[in-house]
């Protein structure tokens, strides 16, 4: 769990994510200072399948600060539907 607390680990998940190229959703805070905004965006272009749901006045637990807006999200992606 320590690693995890250090956002240089973050971006060392692309690779193998890219090679999974399942459909993922990312909810993103759009002020999360944790794990910036900049990160998702990389997913999003780098990682095939995955697409970014920006989360407008949310910090890094987008789930808690705007849980309805996530919550549509992810019905969206389920269902198929873009956002």
């Amino acid at each position: 769990m320590a690693g995890a607390a250090d956002a240089r680990y973050t971006l060392d998940l692309v690779e193998r994510l890219r090679e999974r190229a399942l459909p993922t959703l990312l909810a993103w805070g759009e002020q999360d200072e944790f794990q910036p905004i900049q990160f998702a965006e990389r997913y999003a272009r780098e990682v095939p399948g995955a697409r970014l749901e920006r989360v407008p006045g949310a910090s890094h637990i987008p789930t808690v600060d705007e849980p309805g807006r996530v919550a549509a999200g992810l019905a969206g992606h389920l269902e198929g539907r873009p956002s």
